[in-house]
């Protein structure tokens, strides 16, 4: 794979409202990327899809080296429960092992 990352013929839907439709692009290895634009963009849309953590249609291929750091703005947990710091990293990592590969 010449590419970190490949995403061809993305799109997103949120039942019948399309946030994205049909984003394809590369990123080369060892470049960087930036994805700016106004609230409510597809920002956070985007980049929860690429880590697997939203349904999408199309095609996500991720480089077999490329390791992902990923911190939501939002977190979805019950600030009343206690639990420990590592109840709280074994529980996102297990909602997010599931990367496509």
């Amino acid at each position: 794979m010449d590419h970190a990352l490949e995403v061809n013929h993305l799109s997103i839907r949120f039942g019948k409202l399309e946030v994205l439709s049909d984003l394809s692009f590369d990123v080369p290895k060892g470049s960087s990327l930036a994805v700016i634009g106004p609230n409510g963009a597809g920002k956070t849309v985007l980049f929860q899809a690429l880590i697997g953590s939203l349904p999408s249609e199309g095609a996500i291929r991720w480089a077999p080296e490329v390791r992902i750091g990923y911190v939501p703005q939002k977190l979805d947990f019950d600030r009343d429960v206690p639990i420990t710091g590592m109840d709280f990293l074994q529980a996102r990592f297990a909602r997010h092992a599931r990367f496509k590969r």
